[in-house]
């Protein structure tokens, strides 16, 4: 009798006195402990570029889509118009001096089909470029290390052997310092009659790539500098891939959400073409490539929400950092964003330590 008298006390307190825990209740803590803490949302993961981790990741599910370039095409079609500017053959010049090869939106409907096609022109290039002596040289500079540039490697590799002209391949590890050291000793060597390059800061580099151009035949290959001599331009239109990465994020959150963006370096004209992209296409604006948001500042659309752009200057330490605390600042975070190759993946392994990849079945329309 006492032990029942003692439970209803015990009900009594629970249900009449303020603070007093209730049964099935945490003390520590205002939810159920059945139920734990609510659970965040899956972050949503946009690409750039075909690298392995990201084309897995869409065909699994885990990311949402990727906007690809051809770099393979950048490689081949560079070496193709330096060798023939060497001939005297200025017809190989594109009109206004742009060839313009398209971005491709991959999903998980396409995801697999590029990824064997990839691979098949990375077998195709595989190995060291064949080096003859007497043979005409061309120059292929890249704007860092990425698998990005081993895919447009393997193309300037192919064309070297298809039209019988050396490829000298260069690929600066730490950015415009390296580019630079790279180009002045290119620029002494008589027998190399033009150099494509991927400028990293054109502004600042201004001077030495008129130079180049002064003296060899001068082309830009997937970032431009289009303020300078050179004869042509190899890549995409930036901008607008950027907005086509803008409608991906569109299709991962119809309903609007937060977005951060990741990058490796802003000054460089193809990475700030596709943020402008993606921003102005979150924000329902106008088209203009001309225009530049500040980097650190929020933008709010009807819809989206642009948090802001994190750099790491193509250290992976930094990239993953830069991901691991937006997921932390931003508990609300909707979308991750990715310009260069890299950076998706990053934010995968970011966003997995964290919990909040998003599983396939919450993706079965993509």
């Amino acid at each position: 009798m006492k032990r029942l008298t003692f439970c209803i006390l015990l009900a009594i307190c629970a249900i009449a006195l303020p603070g007093c825990p209730k049964p099935n209740e945490d003390p520590e803590f205002s939810g159920p402990v059945q139920g734990g803490p609510p659970e965040r949302a899956p972050i949503k993961i946009v690409a750039f570029d075909e690298h392995d981790e990201t084309l897995q990741a869409i065909i699994d599910g885990e990311m949402h889509g990727t906007i690809v370039q051809n770099p393979y095409m950048y490689g081949y079609e560079s070496v193709r118009i330096l060798n023939e500017l060497a001939q005297g053959n200025k017809s190989s010049i594109p009109e206004n001096g742009f060839l313009n090869i398209p971005a491709r939106s991959i999903t998980r409907t396409n995801a697999e089909e590029l990824w064997k096609d990839t691979k098949q022109k990375l077998k195709a290039g595989e190995g060291d470029p064949e080096i003859t002596a007497g043979r005409k040289s061309v120059a292929y500079v890249t704007n860092g290390i990425d698998p990005f540039w081993t895919i447009a490697a393997a193309g300037a590799k192919v064309a070297g052997k298809e039209f019988d002209v050396n490829v000298l391949l260069r690929f600066p590890p730490k950015g415009v310092a390296d580019q630079k050291t790279m180009i002045e000793a290119l620029m002494v060597q008589d027998n190399v009659t033009g150099i494509a390059v991927s400028p990293i800061d054109p502004d600042n580099q201004e001077a030495q790539l008129n130079q180049i151009g002064e003296t060899k035949h001068y082309i830009t290959h997937d970032s431009d500098a289009d303020k300078t001599n050179r004869l042509a331009y190899v890549g995409m239109d930036n901008y607008q891939a950027g907005r086509m990465a803008g409608q991906l994020i569109k299709e991962a959150m119809p309903e609007g959400g937060s977005v951060m963006i990741f990058v490796g370096r802003l000054g460089q004209l193809n990475a700030e073409q596709r943020r402008q992209g993606v921003i102005d296409e979150l924000l329902d604006r106008d088209s203009d490539a001309e225009r530049r948001d500040p980097p650190n500042e929020v933008l709010k659309g009807e819809k989206y929400t642009i948090l802001g752009t994190r750099t790491d200057n193509f250290d992976s330490a930094k990239a993953k950092q830069n991901a691991q605390d937006a997921i932390s600042k931003y508990p609300d975070l909707g979308c991750m964003v990715g310009l260069f190759a890299y950076n998706p993946p990053l934010c995968l392994q970011a966003v997995r330590e964290a919990g909040r990849e998003v599983r396939p079945e919450d993706n079965q329309g993509n």
